[in-house]
């Protein structure tokens, strides 16, 4: 029997003897952020400073790169850290802003090996509030749920404009597919989920929706994504692109996922949206 296998059954048999042991056990591991238990050097990146992330003890601190001026913040998705967001900073900083990063709660060099969407917002929320003067946000996969809703709840927060990239639209849809998945869990079992989750977040699971979270959002928004994402199906851009008020929606095919983040068409397409929303030519030279 394989190791997936092995894993299907196992929850089949605890959500039958201790169904309230498979719901926890079940939450566990769809709440885990670093799959392979890794823990990356907690120095900071090539060319950049750290800095410290005030009101939130789950943060570490983040990295910026650039002296002064308006800010682009960068927002990893789940299961990876801020290193994956490297290769945007080159575009952004030639645009004329300070680009900041940081490793969400259970993330990169932060503790812990799980999170939840309420660490995750809460945290980019401290980033926000800790610089102050953030005008652009870019952020991958889930990472577009933590900072709309970070930002939705800060409504003088200066922000130009947002790019979701690979963007997933609601955690609800996360969880199914994930539940439907390689463990094929008992409806039984994820409906424990979704309960443990309201518990440990303080909110419920379909709190945590880009549309919901977002539908005052007046800032124009990008949302870029790969038709064929095998991860976060095209069409939850597509419902970004359809629920709130401003959405310019492109397609990166053959990207992937991850590899979107890298694209050379995708940094283009990030360009041009900023450059076309974000600081003016006044404020670049100051």
């Amino acid at each position: 029997m394989t190791p997936v296998a092995l894993r299907r059954s196992g929850y089949a048999a605890l959500g039958r003897l201790a169904p309230g042991f498979a719901g926890r056990r079940a939450t566990d591991a769809f709440s885990t952020t670093r799959a392979l238990g890794v823990y990356p050097d907690d120095l900071p990146p090539l060319g950049s400073r750290g800095f410290p992330v005030e009101g939130d003890p789950d943060v570490r601190g983040g990295y910026l790169w650039g002296e002064g001026g308006p800010t682009a913040l960068l927002v990893h998705g789940w299961g990876t850290d801020s290193s994956s967001m490297h290769s945007l900073i080159p575009p952004l900083r030639a645009l004329g802003y300070r680009v900041a990063a940081f490793d969400a709660p259970g993330h990169g060099v932060a503790e812990g090996s799980q999170a939840t969407m309420t660490q995750f917002t809460r945290a980019v929320g401290a980033v926000l509030d800790t610089l102050g003067d953030v005008r652009v946000i870019v952020a991958h996969s889930l990472g577009s749920i933590a900072s709309v809703g970070a930002v939705a709840a800060r409504p003088a927060a200066p922000i130009d404009c947002l790019a979701l990239v690979a963007p997933a639209c609601t955690l609800t849809g996360v969880l199914e597919r994930w539940s439907r998945g390689e463990l094929r869990l008992a409806r039984p079992t994820v409906r424990r989920i979704y309960r443990e989750l309201h518990r440990r977040n303080g909110v419920p699971v379909s709190h945590w929706d880009v549309v919901g979270l977002g539908g005052d959002l007046d800032c124009p928004v990008l949302a870029v994504h790969d038709p064929g994402d095998d991860v976060v199906p095209f069409a939850e851009a597509e419902a970004v692109a359809a629920g709130l008020r401003d959405v310019r929606l492109e397609r990166a095919p053959g990207t992937g996922h991850i590899g979107i983040l890298m694209a050379p068409e995708v940094k283009e397409l990030i360009s041009a949206f900023v450059s076309g929303h974000g600081i003016k030519d006044e404020e670049k030279a100051r």
